[in-house]
C-alpha cells in the first residue's frame, strides 16, 4: 500500500502517541507482520507507521486491555482491513515534535500522580470496608453461636427446675400418704 498522500511516523512518536515503550511498539509490529499485516519501511529499512497504522495500534491496545490475549488480539486487528479506517493526512515525522514547559509537564504529572493516588485510597477503602464487614460477619456469628448455648443452658436450666419442682411434689405427696396412712394405722 502507498502512502504517498500520508505523512509517516517513527516508532518513537508512535509509542508516546499510544502511550506505551517502543520495546512494546516493535514486538506488537513484529508479531503483526508475522501474521500478515506490512508497514512501509525507509531506505535504512526502519518501519514508518502512518495514521492506518497507528489505528490499528489503538485497537490492539484495547483489545489486550480487555483481556484477549496478544495472538487474538494480532489475528483480529490483521483480519480488520486497518488501512481503510481514518486514512488521513498527518504531520511529517520531522514536522511532529511535542514541546511542554516544566509547568506543563509537571502539570499533567501531577494530574495523573494525584488520579493513581485516589484510585489507590479508594482501593484501600473498599478493602478496609471488606474487611471490617467480614469482621462484623464473625463476632455475629459468635453473638449468635453465644445466644444459643446461652438458650440451650437456659431450658437445661428450666428442665432441671420442672424436675425438682416434680420431686417436691412427688415427695409431699408421699408424705400426706404416709400421714394418713400413719394415722389410720
Amino acid at each position: 500500500m502507498s502512502n504517498t498522500s500520508e505523512y509517516g511516523y517513527f516508532a518513537k512518536n508512535v509509542a508516546v502517541n499510544l502511550e506505551v515503550t517502543t520495546s512494546t511498539l516493535r514486538r506488537w509490529s513484529i508479531e503483526l507482520e508475522k501474521a500478515g499485516y506490512t508497514f512501509e519501511r525507509n531506505d535504512k529499512d526502519q518501519r514508518i507507521y502512518y495514521q492506518h497504522d497507528i489505528n490499528a495500534f489503538k485497537h490492539l491496545k484495547e483489545l489486550i486491555s480487555e483481556g484477549t490475549t496478544l495472538i487474538d488480539a494480532i489475528n483480529t486487528v490483521v483480519s480488520t482491513d486497518s488501512g481503510t479506517i481514518d486514512a488521513q493526512k498527518t504531520p511529517s515525522v520531522y514536522q511532529s515534535e511535542t514541546r511542554l514547559t516544566v509547568q506543563q509537564l509537571e502539570a499533567i504529572l501531577d494530574k495523573k500522580i494525584n488520579k493513581a493516588v485516589q484510585e489507590a485510597y479508594e482501593y484501600g477503602r473498599k478493602q478496609g470496608q471488606e474487611e471490617i464487614l467480614k469482621q462484623l460477619e464473625k463476632v455475629e456469628q459468635r453473638s449468635n453461636e453465644r445466644d444459643e448455648k446461652l438458650m440451650s443452658m437456659f431450658r437445661g436450666i428450666q428442665e432441671e427446675k420442672e424436675e425438682v419442682k416434680q420431686l417436691i411434689a412427688a415427695s409431699q405427696e408421699k408424705e400426706k400418704k404416709s400421714f394418713w396412712k400413719r394415722l389410720f394405722q
